[in-house]
């Protein structure tokens, strides 16, 4: 798989978070990774940040 198929892959698993952490909800949501964690979500105009609590996982994007 190269590196470009490993981002979609990644980001389609982030997906509807990252939708709802940009919609404001930066609270209560698990990781889809080791399903157990909690999320620690922040987002501003420039950049989201998903990163789970329990295994470290996470998710980091640029907004354009």
């Amino acid at each position: 798989m190269g590196d470009e198929e490993g981002d979609f892959v990644t980001y389609s698993l982030y997906e509807g978070i990252v939708s709802e952490v940009l919609a404001g909800r930066i609270e209560g949501h698990k990781c889809p990774i080791c399903v157990e964690g909690e999320l620690d979500c922040s987002a501003d105009d420039m950049h989201v940040m998903l990163k789970c609590k329990k295994c470290g996982r996470f998710f980091e994007g640029m907004l354009a």
